[in-house]
């Protein structure tokens, strides 16, 4: 998409790829491993925020403290944080990790499985960053996507209608719409129950 810069970053010996866009509070989406493609979803926000896709560097807390590295030599020390499908593991312990630094966070279609045994659950009841799961209507919402959701204090669900997966690509707009009002407000984030792009 137009107007974002690429380039690449080295952390903890590792050399991730980003695009950037956008002036404001920073925007964090983190990317599965490859070239970090902006969407129009990407466009909609950098007028916003000052907008960074950021390789995923793997999984699990050595890629999360990655990214953290990663982000302090881009100059992004407090930021919102976004996670798609694979990466919201990922950006679930870079909040964890650093909340002083992640301002809030939003699960893009975040993957169903079974977490019964996982170490996940013993400190989602803990994470004080404010959270919202995002989920189109065509992915579905699994039980224990319901149940992730409860276990994280004050986090909020949205069902974007008519999306699968990825919502960005597919409902830009509806996408950038919701995750620039939870962004803006946080708790007080409140969905309308009148016909928007969100619920047509």
């Amino acid at each position: 998409m137009g107007g974002f810069r690429q380039g690449s970053v080295e952390a903890n010996g590792l050399r991730l790829r980003y695009a950037e866009a956008g002036d404001g509070v920073p925007l964090v989406h983190l990317l599965p491993a490859g070239d970090p493609r902006p969407t129009a979803a990407h466009d909609l926000l950098a007028r916003r925020f000052r907008v960074a896709l950021v390789e995923s560097p793997g999984a699990g807390e050595a890629a999360a403290g990655s990214a953290a590295a990663a982000l302090t030599t881009l100059g992004v020390e407090t930021f919102n944080l976004i996670g798609s499908a694979a990466t919201a593991e990922v950006a679930l312990r870079l909040a964890r990790r650093a909340p002083g630094r992640v301002l809030a966070l939003v699960l893009e279609t975040p993957p169903a499985g079974r977490h019964d045994d996982d170490d996940r659950v013993s400190w989602l009841t803990s994470l004080a960053t404010p959270t919202l799961v995002v989920v189109g209507t065509r992915a579905g919402a699994p039980t224990w996507r319901r149940s992730f959701v409860e276990r994280i204090p004050g986090c909020h669900l949205v069902f974007v209608y008519d999306a699968g997966s990825p919502i960005d690509a597919e409902r830009p707009e509806a996408f950038a719409e919701v995750v620039t009002d939870f962004f803006d407000r946080h708790e007080a984030f409140v969905v309308s129950r009148a016909g928007t792009v969100i619920h047509p």
